[in-house]
């Protein structure tokens, strides 16, 4: 895979998350409200977030939060337009900026997938640059950003699992699904009778994700096997924990992740 299709298909998926995301803050408006856990009334308590008065005025107020996020969906449905797309660059740019100001206006509200799709954005942004002006090199550095960030978000998710008793003796996963913000009730059935299935869960997770670097020196055919197995468990989080998010910020640094692969293998 070039960097050029790289391109192409990391730009829809980062249109696609950015999309979701959007319409799931849309539906969450409440919490930006005056009574709302992310309001001014509640963040203002924290000293690290006190900011001028005149620019709180203008970008904690709900219309303003609203205003960015349509302009979040417009510029990911332009994203959609096929290559060569003149607007790839501003609207990657838009993106990331409103990832930034997210970041910060919601502060609380914020998870993973949040943070992956800001670094897919800077790293579509790099990448559109790079093409723009014929920079291969700028191009490629926007490759490694995505690619890197992802190699490693996986390495460290899987090491902290191993550092916690509660993954390592496999009671993490019926925790989790007890949860009322990712449960399932068909899984605590079906994990509750089942402690060694928990375990097996559990430490395969923990098995894979610190694996996970070793795609970067495989051969494609199995590069792409174990990106399709990681993509599956993605899925079933989506369908088990509501992590809807999480598919389309993390299949969108694969292509990265597929033209590092190439590069590490041409190298070496």
């Amino acid at each position: 895979m070039d960097i050029t299709s790289c391109l192409v298909i990391t730009k829809i998926l980062l249109a696609a998350w950015s999309l979701l995301s959007a319409a799931e803050w849309l539906s969450n408006l409440h919490l930006f409200r005056a009574n709302g856990l992310l309001s001014w009334k509640v963040l203002g308590l924290r000293p690290s977030l006190i900011s001028s008065s005149v620019i709180r005025t203008y970008i904690h107020p709900e219309s303003f939060i609203i205003s960015v996020l349509l302009c979040r969906i417009v510029a990911s449905v332009v994203l959609l337009v096929p290559y060569p797309n003149p607007a790839d660059l501003p609207c990657s740019v838009f993106i990331l900026l409103s990832c930034l100001y997210l970041s910060r206006r919601t502060r609380f509200g914020g998870d993973g997938s949040d943070q992956m799709g800001m670094v897919i954005a800077a790293g579509v942004t790099i990448m559109s640059a790079g093409l723009v002006f014929n920079d291969k090199d700028v191009a490629l550095s926007g490759v490694l950003a995505i690619g890197g960030q992802a190699t490693s978000a996986y390495f460290v998710a899987g090491a902290a699992k191993l550092a916690s008793p509660v993954w390592r003796e496999g009671n993490a996963l019926l925790g989790v699904m007890k949860t009322q913000s990712y449960g399932h009730a068909f899984a605590v059935d079906f994990a509750e009778t089942r402690p060694r299935f928990c375990q097996f869960v559990c430490w395969t997770t923990i098995v894979t994700e610190m694996l996970f670097p070793l795609v970067l020196f495989l051969p494609p055919g199995l590069a792409i096997a174990g990106l399709l197995c990681f993509a599956a468990f993605h899925f079933s989080n989506a369908y088990f924990m509501g992590l809807n998010a999480f598919v389309w910020s993390f299949l969108a640094t694969y292509p990265s992740i597929m033209v590092l692969n190439a590069v590490i293998r041409d190298w070496m």
